[in-house]
């Protein structure tokens, strides 16, 4: 004995089809669409539109401590960062990361460290060439640069596939100062006095004294 199975198939009543398909189920399909093109194409042209509008004006600092800071250059983009208050002590600091001089990036990130400028530097470069990028590559000795305040650090450049770069690394008080900037050859090269003048402005807005 045999057993068969027949499927019945409900049709789709003539009035709610449209070239075969069923009309009911269309505006399911379309938000679904619409879902999709809003997050992949109308988001993302929106978002490109929108520049990054947070300019440095004249007499801003960026607080990295609550007594560490720096003064960025008048008309580069603030990223991230925290600006000091007219007051003198901030609420909030940490990293700062600023924009200009034709997509150079200038970066500075403080942290606890008891060792010398010279042992930060090291660390970063290991750091750096291990994870962020295989293709570092320091390119001469290191150099001593001095800060206006006196704070004595070392800097070093280098180069990777990504772009010309330098880091620079104080010890003031037993907070480690890293400062990275890189960019395209071209714009590192035009932007190189005020990249300079960054770095030289850090200073202890407190008590605190420089490694060595």
């Amino acid at each position: 004995m045999s057993l068969q199975v027949h499927e019945r198939r409900s049709r789709v009543p003539v009035e709610h089809r449209f070239l075969g398909l069923d009309k009911r189920s269309f505006p399911f399909a379309f938000f679904v669409i619409g879902v999709f093109l809003l997050s992949t194409v109308a988001i993302p042209l929106v978002d490109k539109a929108i520049d990054w509008d947070d300019p440095v004006r004249a007499g801003d600092e960026l607080a990295l401590t609550a007594t560490i800071a720096f003064t960025p250059t008048t008309g580069w983009e603030i990223e991230s960062g925290f600006r000091t208050p007219a007051s003198g002590t901030p609420g909030q600091s940490g990293p700062a990361v600023v924009t200009g001089g034709g997509g150079v990036t200038f970066a500075v990130v403080p942290d606890k460290f008891d060792g010398t400028p010279a042992a930060l530097l090291k660390q970063i470069q290991k750091v750096t060439s291990a994870t962020d990028d295989p293709t570092f590559r320091i390119d001469g000795d290191p150099a001593t640069i001095t800060t206006s305040s006196g704070e004595v650090g070392v800097l070093q450049t280098y180069s990777s596939v990504r772009g010309d770069g330098l880091i620079a690394a104080f010890v003031i008080g037993g907070t480690g100062i890293k400062v990275t900037a890189y960019g395209s050859p071209a714009p590192m090269r035009a932007a190189s006095s005020d990249i300079r003048a960054m770095i030289t402005s850090i200073r202890s807005t407190g008590s605190e004294g420089s490694g060595s």
